[in-house]
This record gives C-alpha cells, sequence and structure tokens, in this order.
C-alpha cells in the first residue's frame, strides 16, 4: 500500500472516529434530557450509549448518569454496576477516583457486595413516606421495624437519627431521644458516634433534660462541637430562668385576681357562687378555642398541645377577667379598667409565651417564620 493510501485510510478513520463521538454526545445530551423530564426509560438509554463500542469521551459521562439515576431510584446494584462500568472506560484519572469513592459510598449503604441493597432501597422509600404530607407515624413504625429486624445492616444508626427526628417532630420526644440512645450505640465510627451523640445533647435540650445534656457533653471528643453545644446549653439555662420568672408573674397575676375578687365579694363562699356562673366572656371564648383545639388535634401534637394549653389559659383569664369586672362594676373607675386590660393581657401573653416554650414549639415557629411552612 502506497503512502497516500495510507494517508487516505488514516482521514478515512479519523473522520469515523469523529462521527462516532458526535453521534454519541448528541445521545447522551437527548438521554439527559430525558432524564431531567422524569422519563424512567432514560436510564435504558444512558445504559446503552455506555455500552456502545467503540469507547468514545462520552462513555463515561453515560455510565456516571446511568449511576446518579440508580442511586436515586434506590436501585444500589444497577448503581454499582455503572460506576465499575466508569471506572473501566474512562481515562480520566479525576473521574475514576470519584467512581471510587462513590463505590466505598455505596458499600457503606448496600454492603460490599450488595447484600443490604434491599434493605437499603426500603430504608429510603421509608424516609420518603415519612417526608411526604399526612401522618408520618405509619412509615415511622415500618422503619423502626425494618431496623430491628436487621441490626447489621450498616446505616442502622442513621435510620435511627431519622426516626429521632420524626419522632420528634410528631410531638413524641421520649421515643425520639430513646432511638438518639440506639444510635449512640448502633454507631459503627466514632464522626457517627458523635453525630448521634451531638443530635442527643440538641434533643435534651430542647425538651428541658439539662442536667442529661450536660452529662452527654462530656463525652464528645470535638472541642469545637463541644463549645457549641455548651453555647446551646448556656441558652437553654437562660431560657428555663425566664420560664421561671414568667410563670412567676403569672402565678402572682392570678394570686392579685383572686385578693380583688375576695374583697369585692365580701367572702370566698360569695367568691365560689360568682365563679360558678361563666360570664359572658366565657361563652364567646370557648366555642372559638375548642374548634381551634379541635383542628390542632389532627395535626402534629406538639402544636396539639400548645393550641390546647392557650385555649385553657385564655379560658381561665378570660372567666377570672369577666367575673372581676361583673363584680366590681359600679365600683371600677375607668383608669381601674385600663389596669384590670393590661393585667389580663400580660396574663394571657405570659400563658402563651410559657405554652409554645414547653417542647421548645417557639424553635419550630422561629424556624417557620425564617424558612417558610414544610411541606410533606
Amino acid at each position: 500500500m502506497t503512502v497516500g493510501r495510507w494517508l487516505a485510510a488514516l482521514v478515512l478513520m479519523c473522520g469515523v472516529a469523529a462521527a462516532d463521538e458526535r453521534d454519541a454526545e448528541r445521545a447522551l445530551h437527548a438521554a439527559q434530557q430525558r432524564a431531567a423530564s422524569g422519563d424512567p426509560l432514560a436510564i435504558d438509554a444512558l445504559e446503552a450509549i455506555g455500552a456502545e463500542r467503540p469507547v468514545t469521551r462520552w462513555t463515561d459521562d453515560a455510565w456516571r448518569s446511568a449511576a446518579q439515576l440508580a442511586e436515586r431510584a434506590s436501585d444500589f446494584p444497577r448503581a454499582r454496576i455503572a460506576l465499575e462500568q466508569v471506572v473501566a472506560t474512562s481515562d480520566d484519572e479525576q473521574i475514576i477516583k470519584r467512581a471510587r469513592a462513590d463505590l466505598l459510598r455505596l458499600a457503606g449503604i448496600a454492603g460490599t457486595g450488595g447484600e443490604w441493597s434491599a434493605v437499603a432501597a426500603q430504608h429510603e422509600q421509608l424516609l420518603q413516606r415519612a417526608r411526604e404530607r399526612g401522618d408520618p407515624a405509619p412509615a415511622l413504625r415500618d422503619l423502626e421495624a425494618l431496623v430491628r429486624a436487621h441490626p447489621g445492616y450498616p446505616r442502622a444508626a442513621m435510620a435511627m437519627l431519622a426516626l429521632a427526628h420524626g419522632w420528634e417532630r410528631d410531638g413524641e420526644p421520649e421515643r425520639a431521644i430513646g432511638w438518639l440512645r440506639e444510635a449512640e450505640r448502633a454507631a459503627t465510627s466514632a464522626t457517627e458516634r458523635t453525630r448521634a451523640t451531638a443530635e442527643l445533647v440538641r434533643t435534651l435540650i430542647r425538651h428541658g433534660d439539662l442536667d442529661e445534656a450536660n452529662a452527654a457533653i462530656a463525652s464528645i471528643a470535638d472541642p469545637l462541637l463541644a463549645a457549641r453545644l455548651r453555647a446551646a446549653l448556656a441558652h437553654a439555662e437562660l431560657r428555663r430562668t425566664i420560664r421561671w420568672v414568667v410563670a412567676s408573674v403569672l402565678f402572682a397575676i392570678g394570686v392579685l385576681a383572686m385578693v380583688v375578687l375576695r374583697r369585692a365579694a365580701g367572702s370566698w363562699r360569695q367568691v365560689l357562687r360568682v365563679l360558678v356562673r361563666p360570664p359572658i366572656e366565657v361563652w364567646f371564648f370557648i366555642p372559638v378555642a375548642a374548634v381551634f383545639a379541635g383542628v390542632a388535634q389532627t395535626g402534629n401534637q406538639l402544636v396539639a398541645r400548645a393550641v390546647i394549653a392557650v385555649a385553657l389559659a385564655g379560658t381561665a383569664v378570660a372567666w377570672l377577667s369577666g367575673v372581676i369586672l361583673e363584680v366590681t362594676r359600679d365600683r371600677m373607675r375607668r383608669r381601674a379598667v385600663i389596669a384590670h386590660a393590661a393585667v389580663a393581657a400580660v396574663a394571657v401573653v405570659a400563658a402563651i409565651y410559657l405554652a409554645i416554650d414547653r417542647d421548645r414549639m417557639i424553635d419550630l415557629l422561629i424556624e417557620t417564620w425564617r424558612g417558610g411552612p414544610a411541606m410533606r
């Protein structure tokens, strides 16, 4: 063969290779667009592109995209196969390094041989169910059963952290704390154990178990994390002091109200007689409070408890305030009426604060105000 023929053949081969590259690029972009639109068959197209020969510069990209889709669908064996193909077909050391790191991460999720793939997939599905709108308790109970049935599951500690978060948001802090203690015991690394302990401390602080929180902080080796948790503990102790002050003010207002009522009524027997008859304010307030309390019972139990506490406190303030106004109607002057209204307002605000600060509902309100309502 002459030199000219060799050159012609070389040009022809380069042209074919360039055409293959262009075809692979177009096919990859089309498959990625299908994946972005939610097409469930896009992963098949990506795998087909990765399996085509000769290998092109887009082959490893197709396998990487297929691995991402498979992991997103909790199909961990399929994701592992795609990542192995990335390692086998790529000539980019950085891409190979990332693929091997992803393979190690998947081994931590589904096991080195994929033996935990089914459990991991069910774990992800239950987490998704728990995040959906509606009652998360059935999904959380199913996740509890899954964790208990598979004690060797490598992500057991992470599942327990998710259970703790879910049960706390659903109004069962004791159950949440129990799972955080289980997560500490189930942790397979120092990082997991530290994370579980830190979450336990934060949860104990949120629910007022400050002495236990302080004891748990002592087991955290990371000095920066321990310092942050101690700062949170100090803030919680300040809030506990504020709660005592607010409760004392509310108690003092109640005592003052009874003293005023006793003087106006003339005897404790007469006080009991006037208190038995609800004033008109209560007849207006109770139906509204009952509706709010009933609606709250259908949702988050933390919110329900706070709403019921506010409703009861509001009823008590309205009852006492109305009775005092009725008994002292002929003797109370304008200034006294204004002072009475101010004290009643302080009592209502104090009661509301105590209600929403219990179970750290005030933190959920602040979080909702900053980030908007959660849609699950």
